[in-house]
């Protein structure tokens, strides 16, 4: 196990689903920090911050970094994904004995 190329390969995947994973929440949880308190009760529990189904004006702004933050996270997730069914094709194909 210590000189396995597939550990790094798998662990490549893991580290861009855990590291999208986190860039989202801290960036949900620095825009929600900069809100006045009375819109903060209006967002669902951490660590999602859900805004609510029709937003106030004032959450306009943070709906919007909600909903692109998302796509941002999936697509992240989708590459670690794709990134995953190559390693194992490769393992599957024999490259790494």
């Amino acid at each position: 196990m210590g000189n396995n190329p597939m550990v790094l390969l798998f662990g490549l995947s893991a580290l861009m689903w855990l590291g999208a994973q986190n860039w989202r929440r801290r960036k949900l949880k620095r825009a929600v920090r900069d809100l006045p308190t009375l819109m903060q009760r209006m967002l669902g529990p951490e660590p999602a911050f859900e805004p609510p189904a029709d937003p106030p004006e004032g959450l306009q702004r943070f709906a919007h970094l909600h909903d692109r933050t998302r796509r941002v996270e999936w697509v992240m997730r989708g590459a670690a994904l794709l990134w995953l069914a190559y390693v194992v094709f490769l393992l599957l194909k024999g490259t790494f004995q």
